[in-house]
């Protein structure tokens, strides 16, 4: 059972990613995914861990970026419980691991200097807040990790030349860099961001470098709402992904985006379940019914279609594809269940070819 109680299954990442939240911790933000999305992740060689990694969003997004392996570290037992079954229910559950426990010992138990690129999305306030619930109030203040002791982790973690990323409030931005430099940890990149245009910032994104040279690059600022109160292209192409936003295998078809990857879901005959990728579904599901669509299929007849969600690229379909083949029989029903009752996916029209129409 995936869910206990007070928890829910939320969408991120265009409705790629699900993640389990509860009403009785602190839910992700907008400034985790911008962090996942921000940082210079390696793509297919070497380690990364999150710190204070809550449950789970800022890895998921980063998983979504590279294909190596990443450690989140989280202190409350609950929130990491979450972040594993997130991963599992994500297929993701090789390549994430979490671990709880306090980030100042992270070093003695994961090894150190052993990490190419660190990530945290620290607690941004204070003191302490008696109002909030413990879990909430942990997420939120310093009570358990200080700017020091955040930046003193991530160098203990890295490699040298490795990566440190952070997100925080611009009004302790100073104290930050200060703790940064104390660590060896030189501040290369920066970027601001806006909730409108002619609005101060709330949220500042700084990445860094472990025994780097001075120079800082400033990186435009990043808007959320226009004038109209709608999300700016430039801000979903920081939350999702310039692919995710643009991704370059659309098509136009009736004057609309047209997906042409998918992944599909067929039921056999005998009760059994088959995903695939292909690019002309209608003329791959007769190909199934003439028993030359797969080797698994053959014989299994007759088939329904209980799924199929249409792909930008090929990589993010295969990896979709790769995802659900992880999935247990019941996992896989009740991501059709869930799937049904939302606007998962893109929600592109299914692309027909001339031999589709032929068929």
């Amino acid at each position: 059972m995936y869910l206990r109680r007070n928890e829910r299954i939320d969408y991120i990442y265009k409705n790629r990613l699900r993640i389990i939240q509860s009403r009785d911790t602190f839910p992700f933000s907008k400034d985790s995914v911008l962090l996942g999305q921000f940082v210079s992740v390696v793509k297919t060689k070497g380690k990364m861990v999150d710190l204070c990694a809550g449950n789970g969003s800022v890895p998921l997004v980063m998983a979504m970026r590279s294909d190596v392996g990443i450690t989140g570290v989280e202190l409350q037992p609950q929130v990491c419980d979450m972040a594993r079954r997130s991963a599992r229910i994500n297929g993701l559950k090789e390549r994430l691991s979490f671990y709880c426990g306090d980030i100042a010992e992270a070093s003695e138990w994961l090894g150190r200097e052993a990490y190419d690129v660190v990530t945290c999305n620290p607690p941004y306030f204070q003191g302490s807040d008696k109002n909030k619930q413990a879990a909430v109030a942990r997420a939120r203040h310093e009570m358990n990790a200080s700017i020091s002791e955040v930046a003193r982790a991530a160098a203990r973690l890295l490699k040298y030349r490795g990566k440190a990323a952070f997100v925080y409030r611009p009004e302790r931005l100073s104290e930050l860099f200060y703790m940064c430099e104390q660590e060896h940890l030189t501040p290369k990149r920066l970027q601001f961001v806006h909730p409108r245009a002619d609005r101060e910032a709330n949220i500042v994104l700084i990445e860094t470098i472990k025994g780097g040279n001075p120079g800082i690059k400033t990186l435009p600022p990043l808007v959320i709402y226009d004038e109209g109160g709608n999300y700016t292209e430039q801000f979903l192409r920081a939350y999702e992904g310039e692919e995710m936003v643009r991704g370059p295998s659309l098509a136009r078809e009736g004057g609309q985006d047209v997906a042409d990857h998918y992944v599909y879901m067929l039921e056999c005959g005998d009760g059994s379940y088959y995903t695939g990728y292909t690019r002309e579904p209608y003329k791959r599901l007769q190909n199934h019914a003439e028993g030359v669509g797969a080797k698994y299929t053959r014989g299994r007849g007759p088939f329904a279609l209980i799924h199929l969600q249409a792909f930008a690229s090929r990589s993010e379909a295969l990896r979709e594809e790769w995802r659900i083949k992880q999935l247990s029989r019941t996992e896989k029903k009740r991501l059709i269940r869930e799937r049904r009752r939302s606007d998962f996916g893109q929600g592109h029209p299914l692309s027909r070819s001339n031999a589709d129409r032929q068929s």
